[in-house]
């Protein structure tokens, strides 16, 4: 629903310039970067340590070499190692890497173009163990190497909200002629310059909306609920969630906006037993724009600190642990006619820590960087 209004509001509030984005000396750039560290400390057994990094990333570039022809690389990799540091410490290490070449046929005007194109890749998987056998007191290493070649189409379409900027949507197959399971939709980065393009952009004032001026409101919230009920063995059990973060804010100035969100996360079972999960947390924030045209860049921070609760009849309600934490994150806005926000977050540098309600007080720490061109897509009231 997010992305259907972003599309419609691009399509209806973005002047219709020509441009000349798929024309030789364009060139196009994608990708995401992504890097978590857990960090689980404890008393028991024997006092222990684990540490797991994990790093994901992808980059994609590709060249126009003549009118709507493209000449392409993607790279991406993954790395993820477990340490655990205790008496009988067994680690283990994943890698992947992936390589693949493509080429794709742009067709059509304006803001517009869809494409359809195809070629091949490959990836090489490396998986470690460690096994300890405590009959022998012996420790080997597991080894496993995977690899896979294989050729791929994809389709997809682009709606360019500026000479830099545009909004993509694409699918693969490894099928021909067509068989596609998923779509993603994500931003793309423009380099390079055509003489038509300087030509667009001199002639080409900005545009300034009214959404981050100082005195304006903002609300929005996201809301997902779901059930399940089943029946084994003529026992019937029914399960419920609801996952919601309704959010208000206010612009203290010309584009800067205060905010806070509730998020909430709430689970029942019923059947032999009845149980209840809740997470309930408060999460402060600010953001800055940094330009005054429709498309706009933004940072911001955010606080958070959410507490989990469980409950299982007969028995009390418990409060499990609670969590701290704090978040970065820079990205990209468009000021939809004169009451909405979209945005779409594409960096994201997080720290928190998790303690446990218990006499150990065993702590979790979760550290994370994201950067990506595939983000979530959000959309804001503003009155």
């Amino acid at each position: 629903m997010k992305l259907a209004t972003l599309l419609s509001g691009c399509l209806l509030l973005i002047p219709h310039f020509s441009t000349a984005q798929t024309e030789p000396g364009r060139a196009l750039w994608s990708g995401n970067l992504q890097l978590n560290t857990t960090q689980l400390a404890g008393e028991y057994p024997n006092g222990y340590t684990r540490r797991s990094p994990q790093l994901n990333f992808s980059v994609n570039h590709g060249v126009f070499l003549q009118n709507n022809w493209l000449l392409g690389l993607a790279v991406n990799g993954s790395y993820y190692k477990q340490v655990n540091a205790n008496t009988i410490p067994l680690n283990q290490q994943y890698r992947r890497g992936g390589l693949s070449i493509f080429a794709r046929k742009y067709w059509g005007a304006s803001n517009w173009r869809i494409y359809a194109g195809g070629g091949i890749g490959g990836n090489l998987d490396n998986y470690s163990q460690e096994v300890y056998d405590a009959g022998t007191s012996i420790r080997t290493e597991n080894r496993t190497n995977t690899y896979q070649v294989s050729p791929f189409t994809q389709i997809g379409g682009v709606y360019f909200l500026d000479g830099r900027w545009g909004l993509e949507m694409s699918t693969n197959s490894t099928v021909f002629p067509f068989t596609f399971s998923g779509l993603t939709a994500g931003l793309i980065y423009m380099t390079g310059r055509t003489r038509s393009e300087r030509d667009i952009q001199a002639a080409t004032p900005p545009t300034v909306g009214s959404q981050a001026r100082a005195g304006r409101f903002t609300v929005g919230a996201s809301v997902v609920f779901s059930g399940r009920n089943e029946e084994l063995n003529n026992r019937r059990s029914d399960a419920k969630s609801l996952i919601a973060a309704p959010a208000v804010g206010f612009f203290v100035a010309n584009n800067f906006l205060v905010g806070i969100s509730v998020p909430i996360t709430w689970s029942t079972t019923s059947g032999t037993s009845k149980a209840a999960e809740t997470t309930l947390g408060i999460a402060p924030y600010v953001r800055a724009y940094l330009s005054n045209t429709r498309l706009r860049p933004y940072v911001g921070a955010t606080f958070t600190y959410s507490a989990y609760s469980f409950k299982q009849d007969p028995f009390p309600k418990e409060q499990i642990n609670h969590t701290t934490g704090g978040t970065l994150n820079g990205g990209l806005a468009y000021l939809l006619g004169d009451n909405f926000i979209a945005e779409a977050n594409l960096l994201n540098l997080n720290v928190s820590k998790q303690t446990q309600n218990n006499q150990l007080k065993n702590g979790l720490w979760l550290q994370g960087l994201q950067l990506t061109t595939s983000p979530a897509f959000t959309v804001q009231y503003v009155f």
